[in-house]
């Protein structure tokens, strides 16, 4: 049963008939322009819609297509990232405005009409069993929702979609580690509907085991302990109704997990359009500097020297900030707080804060206490030149006060990039440490930034205000 805020955000989500018509009028022109071009060069292979707008499970004013070109499956794998994606590029030429993406393998982005689809070469497969490239299971994906899935349900998924866009935990991409669309609409098929995905998301506490199978009793457990081996690591176990021994639900990380946890306790307990509709934090950069002002905050920012796929920009990003971050701690910067932001263009920056940026000039170790003697020999070694002791503590402990190596986070992170620029991509690059009043031109300049670094700073979710009215 919808609530009267679920019916005011389905009227603003859910796409008019104008607009499915538009959409839709832009894909056959696509379809068209390919298939002109496959039979010119006597390729036998299929144009096929997938995504979001084939299942009909897309809001509005997203008008993005997933356009599959499916090639025969006795084509090497070399033939269709070559011959297939050059047949696509081709067409694409004829079409508009265009560019190149790379994931597994290239593929092409074309806007035209208002509207950006990705074409994509796969191939032409009978069974999921034949899988032999990422992309390929996706049409298995839409031809199983496209079954199952049932008319109502399709607007209760537009509902978790949007709340999850909203929340800031949609998409499996690195960048986000979230929830695919796929995932959502696994969700609204087990627990009926955006409400009881959020009924039952309230009370998730990793691992969480969503039985997408519909199957009970041994059978089922058996499967679950396949899975829980294999995805040992992961916070959600999904089994994917396509391929039962996939993980639909490998990408979502704990804090996704957390975020969206918290969020459906929120909003079942006070429902509110900020959990749909997220309001960008307003703030200048002189209101961002005085928010700061007292706080240790460092940007670590790169300038690219070359532009990167995606998933292997973030994936790059997210391992020099993890490093960042071991590194702060190893020495003794306590991390309260960090994140990255790119434009997938020609910047990168990666902000972290610490409780300190400037520590005292001595380190007070703790040592074992007398009767562990093989430790305490090994404590007085380790500090036999301290500036203080080893001497002994009322209790019975070593006790030692050595100097500290790095007394500011800032030099620590200047000398000893090395050990944190760990990315191939990113190896190259000099890393400039900068204070927030040094950002002001990216700032200024940059679209995207100025959002990122509000948020950054102030950490403020309207949506959490619904938590305790």
């Amino acid at each position: 049963m919808r609530g009267e805020v679920e019916e005011e955000v389905l009227e603003k989500i859910r796409p008019l008939p104008e607009e499915r018509e538009r959409v839709w009028e832009a894909y056959l022109n696509i379809r068209s322009a390919l298939e002109n071009v496959l039979r010119e060069r006597g390729v036998e292979a299929e144009v096929t819609l997938q995504g979001s707008f084939a299942k009909d499970t897309w809001i509005s004013g997203e008008r993005d297509l997933d356009v599959f070109v499916l090639f025969p499956s006795s084509w090497s794998i070399n033939e269709l990232k070559t011959r297939g994606f050059a047949l696509i590029l081709e067409a694409a030429e004829k079409i508009g405005e265009y560019s190149v993406n790379y994931a597994e393998h290239p593929y092409v982005v074309i806007r035209a009409g208002g509207v950006k689809a990705d074409v994509v070469p796969a191939y032409k497969l009978h069974d999921p069993s034949e899988v032999r490239t990422a992309v390929d299971r996706t049409i298995f994906h839409t031809n199983y929702i496209n079954n199952v899935l049932k008319p109502h349900q399709r607007d209760e998924v537009r509902l978790l979609k949007k709340f999850m866009k909203a929340i800031g935990v949609y998409g499996a991409e690195v960048k986000v580690r979230g929830f695919s669309g796929y995932l959502c609409e696994l969700l609204v098929l087990t627990y009926g509907g955006f409400r009881g995905v959020l009924e039952e998301a309230r009370n998730w506490r990793p691992q969480v085991i969503v039985n997408t199978l519909g199957l009970t009793g041994r059978e089922l457990e058996e499967r679950l302990s396949i899975l829980r081996e294999k995805y040992r690591d992961s916070v959600m176990i999904a089994p994917d109704p396509v391929d039962w021994r996939r993980n639909a639900a490998a990408s979502v990380s704990l804090k996704s997990l957390s975020t969206l946890s918290l969020a459906a306790q929120c909003y079942l307990k006070n429902p509110s359009l900020s959990f749909f509709f997220k309001e960008h934090l307003e703030a200048s950069f002189n209101e961002l500097v005085n928010a700061a002002e007292g706080r240790c905050m460092l940007f670590i920012v790169f300038n690219l020297s070359k532009a990167l796929p995606s998933e292997v920009l973030w994936g790059e990003i997210h391992r020099v900030r993890d490093r960042l971050c071991k590194l702060a701690e190893n020495f003794e910067f306590k991390v309260i707080h960090s994140d990255a932001w790119s434009d997938e263009e020609s910047i990168a920056v990666i902000g972290i804060e610490a409780a300190e940026c400037d520590l005292s000039k001595y380190r007070f170790s703790v040592g074992p206490r007398y009767t562990s003697i093989e430790r305490v020999e090994n404590f007085i070694r380790k500090h036999l030149n301290a500036a203080s002791g080893p001497w002994i503590s009322p209790n019975g402990r070593l006790l030692a006060l050595s100097g500290r190596r790095y007394g500011s986070l800032k030099d620590l992170l200047e000398s000893r990039a090395g050990e944190y620029i760990v990315a191939p991509d990113f190896k190259i690059l000099k890393p400039e440490i900068s204070e927030i009043t040094e950002l002001e031109p990216i700032y200024n300049s940059v679209k995207g930034f100025r959002e990122w670094l509000a948020e950054f700073v102030l950490r403020k979710y309207a949506w959490m205000t619904s938590c305790i009215q």
